[in-house]
């Protein structure tokens, strides 16, 4: 993995090096720049060396022929037998880096005259790039099709364009501006959809987006995404065995590395899957397992790693635990330091455990296996189960009889029961709406950005859910957080389960197959046999913080007293002095998460606002001045 950057501005060449030093977390081992003799374009590269660690690998790497110049951020599964099988077909390869694979098929594409975003399809990782053609004077852009890493674009006023890793590269060009326009999605997401950033003039490329820049004109094309090749629901009978060896292949693929490479672990499946699978394949090469990690809380209702001990103790895995950030001013330092890593607002708390995990992790190894993926590809949120239960019973009750079921139960709206009699007391389309907007203060108006390619499929509901989570959650929530907190300390988060063949086998199981005898069984079934059976059984607590308490305390500690806060957190509110204090009181009760949740977005808003926009300006600054 690396960090990318670069400029079509032909006096500010130079200012590619200062985006770079902003960019220096991500790639602590090499730095490089390249810039056309016209100056047409700039291109930089911090270098994080996971594959092929020797200086031919450097980048920006240069085809032989000196035509195409690529800087690549990214993994890709199984490049050396995809570079031995180009090498056999007498193509020429300078090193055995993943960038060195993409550039000749990029290359091999553009010359052929055929479809760069139809060969780039084939391959399965985590990448996103850009490639200039000195022949076409032709600057190419993408991000894989899944989301997994992230471009940001930069347009000038005059028509030409920066772009980068991280919005924090783009202080060089000014102080970025707000965009406020953004905060009904926020809200309702707990981050900022793609395109949109949280700054004016910055768009991120959204998954599987090649485009194509020339002589200020620019054309995009999609890179199909391996669910795509499907059709979505057919049952293909897809066998446990046959998911556990694509997933296998996959964390073998992941697994090849020319550094140190460790995985995450916990008490629930997919992680615990994925280091199941990883030591299967170390003993296979006769190499030791894996070094485990996990995140330790104080509080057992919390804590997993009681049970990650246990299972690394079956797996043969050394296990360091990892302390959970737990005074006001940790969580709030935390909160603060992951808000400057993504330069936008981000509302999962979940981020702050992940930014204290990766940076212990970072220390022991360069790359980590993560379970992230199988909760959206295999039906592991309580949302989809809720969805089922519409689909078979609920909706076949009479409206008027759901409605006031719903409105009865609305005595008690911080109820689990109440959110899901609500939803189901119309039709599809409201429980689809309800269920996935994650704010329930209706005076926020929240509003989802809902994919035009999931309107009018008539896709029931669990599985419309399943693919919104997969094609717009993932890559704006989960996977944006093991990018920024992985990469803001040099380490490279792998993700075998979203392998594009293990994508493919899930997308062809429609959520009831995935859901029939509980979540995630297709793959419980599938990943049995590797696990002992009480971790197997054993109920899932997930990556999450005591979010009440937390909210309590980082309020309390920037704000002071609940009358500062009520009247900080909610002062965009039209709403009475006693509506926010009724509010509050729900969020930090410990009793109703969802209302929890939407404050702390609100909170997360505010501190956002108070740094300046994620404090984009200083904080590249400090970082461009850094030596």
């Amino acid at each position: 993995m690396c960090g990318i950057a670069g400029t079509t501005e032909p006096t500010r060449h130079k200012s590619v090096a200062v985006m770079l030093r902003a960019l220096a977390h991500r790639g602590p081992d090499h730095t490089g720049i390249w810039t056309d003799a016209d100056r047409k374009i700039t291109l930089g590269c911090v270098r994080l060396a996971t594959t092929d660690p020797n200086n031919v690998a450097n980048q920006p790497l240069i085809s032989s022929d000196r035509r195409f110049v690529l800087a690549f951020n990214g993994y890709i599964a199984g490049h050396r037998r995809l570079i031995a099988e180009l090498t056999r077909h007498g193509q020429t390869i300078s090193c055995q880096s993943d960038a060195e694979l993409v550039l000749a098929i990029m290359a091999r594409s553009i010359i052929k005259g055929t479809s760069p975003a139809y060969a780039l399809a084939k391959l399965s990782g985590q990448y996103a790039f850009a490639l200039w053609d000195n022949v076409q004077s032709c600057l190419w852009l993408a991000r894989d099709p899944l989301g997994i890493k992230p471009l940001y674009v930069h347009s000038h006023p005059n028509g030409q364009i920066s772009f980068a890793s991280e919005m924090t590269a783009f202080s060089e060009w000014g102080t970025m501006t707000r965009d406020q326009a953004i905060k009904p999605h926020y809200l309702a997401h707990l981050f900022v959809p793609a395109p949109q950033t949280g700054a004016l003039r910055v768009t991120q490329l959204q998954p599987g987006m090649l485009v194509r820049n020339q002589n200020g004109k620019t054309n995009a094309d999609l890179i199909a995404h391996p669910a795509k090749s499907v059709q979505h629901g057919r049952d293909l009978k897809v066998s446990p065995e046959r998911l556990r060896s694509a997933v296998r292949q996959s964390v073998a693929d992941a697994m090849d590395a020319d550094c140190t490479v460790g995985t995450l672990v916990s008490g629930g499946l997919d992680s615990a899957g994925v280091a199941a699978l990883a030591c299967d394949v170390a003993r296979e090469r006769g190499q030791s397992p894996p070094v485990a990690f996990v995140m330790g809380f104080d509080d057992p209702a919390y804590d997993e790693s009681v049970a990650a001990t246990k299972l690394c103790q079956y797996l043969g895995q050394s296990l360091y635990v990892v302390k959970a950030p737990a005074s006001s001013d940790e969580i709030h330092q935390e909160l603060c330091d992951a808000l400057d890593h993504v330069g936008g607002p981000f509302a999962n708390p979940s981020i702050v455990l992940l930014n204290r995990l990766s940076q212990e992790v970072s220390a022991h190894v360069k790359v980590c296996l993560s379970g992230d993926g199988g909760d959206e590809l295999f039906g592991g949120y309580p949302r989809y189960r809720a969805g089922r239960l519409y689909e078979t019973c609920w909706r076949h009750l009479p409206k008027p009889l759901r409605r006031l079921i719903a409105k009865l139960s609305g005595y008690r709206k911080n109820s689990k029961a109440h959110r899901f009699l609500a939803g189901a007391s119309d039709g599809d389309e409201h429980a689809f709406s309800l269920w996935n907007n994650r704010c329930v203060i209706a005076e926020c108006d929240a509003l989802l950005a809902v994919p035009e390619t999931l309107i009018g499929r008539g896709l029931a509901v669990s599985d419309a859910m399943m693919m919104f989570d997969r094609d717009v959650t993932l890559p704006g929530n989960q996977l944006l957080m093991s990018d920024r907190c992985g990469m803001a300390f040099g380490l490279e988060y792998r993700l075998p389960i979203l392998g594009h063949d293990v994508v493919r086998l899930a997308a062809s199981v429609p959520a009831a197959c995935h859901l029939g005898q509980g979540p995630k069984t297709l793959w419980r079934q599938a990943i049995a046999s590797d696990l002992p059976q009480w971790h197997v059984q054993s109920p899932k607590k997930g990556f999450n913080p005591p979010v009440a308490m937390w909210l309590s305390r980082v309020a309390r500690y920037r704000w002071g007293s609940d009358a500062d806060i009520r009247d900080t957190v909610f002062d965009e509110l039209a709403i009475s002095r006693d509506v926010k204090d009724a509010y509050w009181q729900r969020a930090i009760s410990g009793k109703d998460l969802d209302m929890a949740r939407s404050v702390w977005a609100l909170m997360v808003w505010k501190i956002w606002q108070e740094r300046g926009g994620s404090d984009i300006g200083s904080a590249i600054g400090n970082a461009a001045d850094a030596p």
